[in-house]
C-alpha cells in the first residue's frame, strides 16, 4: 500500500532545516567547471549520508573529480537520482545582487550558484533517501535507492568521468531515474546537441603591402570564416516535429565564440569559431554535417587559398520518454496531488547526460525538482518552500514507480 503524500509531505518539511543548511554549505563550495574540482563538494555530500546513515560509495576515472554514491536498501529494483556537482561560472558579480557563492535567502528564495542547477536538486534527492529510509518505505532484500552525485555534466554533458564511467562499469542499472534539475514541468527528454569547432587558414601579407593591395598574395581567414558563419545562420535544417517540444526546433548558432587575427596591420592567416546545433528526436547528426560540409566546400572553392578544418567537439542525441510511460504518468499524478496545479509532459531546449541513461535502458525524466530560475545566469534561485514538497514528491514517485516495476516482474513470471 503506498505511502499517503500527506504523510511523507509532513515527514519532510520537518526537514526543511537540515535541508536548507546542507544546500548553503554546498553553495559555498566553488565546483566551477575549468576552474574547480568537484572533490570538496563530493566529499561533503559523502559526509551528510554518514550522518544520516547512509552507504556511501566514492567512484572515480579521475581521483580529482570524484561522482558518490550515497544509497539505502540492495536491489534488485533500484531508483536512481541523478544530481551533477559541478557549476558554470558565476560571471561578472557586478551583475549578482549578492556574492554567487554565499548563499543569501530573501523573499523566500536561497540565491546562489548551482542552487537550481543542480545543487538543491542533489540535497532534495539525499534527503528523500533518507527519509524513506527512516519511514520504512521499502523492502531493503529488494529494493535500493541510489543518488549519484556526478562530475563534469557540465563541459557539455559528454563527458566520460561521470554519469558515463558509472555506466560503463555497471555501477548504476536503475528501472527508473530522475535527473535532480529544478523543474515546473515533468521534463520527458532534451535536444540534442551537435557542437563544432570551424577553423580557417589563410596566408597573412602586409595590409599595407602592394601584394595585398592588387590582390596577389593574402587570404583572409577572418572573413572566410565569417562568410561561412552567415551562410550557417541562414541555413534551413530539416527536423522532424516532435510532440514533446512544442515549439522547440532545430537551432543553428554560429559564432557562439569567435577568434582570429595575429596582428592589426597584417592579413589574418588564422580564425576559429564554435557553431553551437540543437537537434530534435529523429535528427541524425551524420547528416546535418554531410550538409554543413557542402556549405564549406563550397566556400573553399569561391575563395581561393583558404582552407577550413571541421571538428566535432561535443555529439549526443535528442531523446524523449513517451508521454504515457509509466514514470511520466506517475510524475505527473503526484506532482499535480502535491502542489494543486497542472504539470506538463514536455522535453527541454537544452541538453543533459538525461541520454546516457535512457539509452542504456533506464527511463529517465531529464528534469524534475524543486522551483529555480536563472540556470547560467546571474541571480540563480531555487524556492525554499518547494525543497521539501521536492522530497516529498521524490519519495512517492520512487515507491509508486518501484511497486510498479515489482508487479509487472511477477506478472511476467
Amino acid at each position: 500500500m503506498l505511502t499517503p503524500l500527506k504523510k511523507l509531505q509532513s515527514s519532510a518539511q520537518s526537514l526543511e532545516d537540515n535541508i536548507v543548511s546542507f544546500l548553503d554549505e554546498l553553495v559555498s563550495l566553488k565546483s566551477v567547471n575549468g576552474s574547480n574540482s568537484e572533490k570538496d563538494t563530493a566529499n561533503r555530500i559523502a559526509e551528510e549520508a554518514h550522518k544520516l546513515n547512509l552507504q556511501s560509495q566514492v567512484e572515480a576515472l579521475d581521483k580529482n573529480r570524484p561522482n558518490v554514491l550515497i544509497s539505502h536498501g540492495e536491489g534488485p529494483f533500484e531508483f536512481l537520482f541523478v544530481a551533477h556537482m559541478d557549476t558554470v561560472a558565476a560571471g561578472t558579480e557586478e551583475a549578482w545582487s549578492s556574492p554567487p557563492f554565499k548563499p543569501t535567502k530573501r523573499d523566500g528564495r536561497i540565491y546562489g550558484r548551482g542552487t537550481a542547477d543542480n545543487k538543491a536538486g542533489a540535497a532534495c534527492a539525499l534527503y528523500a533517501i533518507s527519509m524513506m529510509k527512516d519511514l520504512r518505505l521499502i523492502d531493503n532484500k529488494n529494493i535500493k535507492i541510489t543518488l549519484a552525485a556526478v562530475s563534469d555534466e557540465e563541459s557539455g554533458a559528454t563527458s566520460n568521468i561521470g554519469v558515463r564511467h558509472l555506466l560503463d562499469n555497471n555501477l548504476i542499472q536503475a528501472k527508473g531515474a530522475i535527473y535532480t534539475y529544478a523543474s515546473d514541468v515533468v521534463c520527458i527528454g532534451h535536444r540534442g546537441l551537435l557542437r563544432l569547432e570551424i577553423a580557417t587558414t589563410g596566408k597573412s601579407v602586409h595590409t599595407g603591402g602592394q601584394e595585398w593591395n592588387d590582390g596577389i598574395e593574402g587570404t583572409n581567414a577572418v572573413t572566410g570564416l565569417a562568410a561561412i558563419l552567415l551562410k550557417l545562420e541562414a541555413t534551413t535544417i530539416d527536423a522532424p516535429p516532435h510532440p514533446a517540444f512544442g515549439n522547440l526546433r532545430n537551432v543553428v548558432t554560429p559564432g557562439t565564440i569567435f577568434k582570429g587575427g595575429e596582428f592589426e596591420s597584417v592579413v589574418p592567416a588564422n580564425a576559429a569559431a564554435i557553431v553551437d546545433i540543437r537537434l530534435l528526436p529523429g535528427q541524425d547528426p551524420n547528416i546535418v554535417l554531410e550538409q554543413i560540409n557542402l556549405l564549406v566546400n563550397h566556400e573553399m572553392k569561391i575563395r581561393p587559398g583558404l582552407k577550413v578544418e571541421l571538428r566535432v567537439k561535443n555529439s549526443l542525441p535528442a531523446v524523449a520518454l513517451e508521454d504515457n510511460h509509466p514514470l511520466v504518468s506517475i510524475a505527473i499524478d503526484v506532482a499535480q496531488r502535491a502542489t494543486d496545479r497542472k504539470w506538463e509532459a514536455v522535453g527541454a531546449g537544452p541538453a543533459n547526460e538525461g541520454y546516457m541513461l535512457i539509452n542504456s535502458g533506464i527511463p529517465t525524466l531529464c528534469g524534475f525538482g524543486p522551483t529555480g530560475g536563472n540556470a547560467h545566469a546571474a541571480n540563480e534561485w531555487v524556492q525554499i518552500d518547494s525543497l521539501t514538497n521536492t522530497v516529498a514528491m521524490y519519495a512517492a514517485i520512487a515507491e509508486s514507480y518501484l511497486i510498479d516495476c515489482k508487479k509487472l516482474e511477477a506478472a511476467k513470471q
